[in-house]
């Protein structure tokens, strides 16, 4: 079973990247956060891999943190969550997030940050609880739910759900009180 795979990029786009190694091209699916890191063309660069197996063949998806590739693989274990949602939870919440919620419980913020339905959040929570360690603080959590209430007054100013979402990823992790990461947010917003 492969599990990393280190190479040449030689393609990368916001879906995909190719990786030449020992004179193959290897197509790995990615997500945009993955994309956004990814090194300039012709470098080397080390994917951690899952390989999904389906009725007409395989697909690679790939992570640059090993961490990524287990929360990916978990998500992918549960029925009704395919290697393309597993994909979009992980580019929707951050992985702390992910897993505070689901130690919490929070289908609520699952559906809300994920856009997945009432029953599919459940059902993550409910066949990954146990699997996961309950080792999220209270303070993990407020943030999150304060990145949720972050990313309605950004909307209520106009911006759209992308772009406000968007935003708050690239707040810095030291910005802590809203009103201080409310400022960022609109400086990244109007690119300062």
């Amino acid at each position: 079973m492969l599990y990393s795979l280190f190479g040449k990029l030689i393609i990368k786009k916001p879906q995909f990247a190719v990786i030449e190694a020992n004179g193959l091209g290897f197509k790995i699916f990615i997500f945009s956060r993955t994309f956004r890191k990814l090194p300039k063309l012709n470098s080397r660069i080390k994917l951690f891999c899952y390989v999904y197996n389906y009725q007409n063949g395989a697909e690679l998806y790939g992570f640059l943190e090993e961490k990524e590739r287990e929360i990916f693989e978990l998500l992918n274990s549960i029925s009704g969550v395919g290697p393309k949602a597993a994909l979009k939870i992980l580019d929707e919440m951050r992985i702390e997030s992910l897993l505070a919620a689901i130690s919490r419980g929070r289908s609520d913020l699952l559906t809300k940050a994920v856009g997945i339905g009432r029953k599919k959040a459940a059902r993550i929570i409910l066949e990954l609880s146990d699997k996961i360690k309950k080792q999220k603080t209270e303070a993990e959590m407020t943030s999150m739910e304060a990145d949720f209430d972050l990313e309605e007054i950004l909307k209520s100013l106009g911006y759209k759900q992308n772009e406000a979402r968007e935003a708050i990823r690239r707040i810095p992790k030291k910005v802590k009180t809203l009103q201080e990461r409310l400022k960022t947010a609109l400086k990244i917003l109007s690119g300062k």
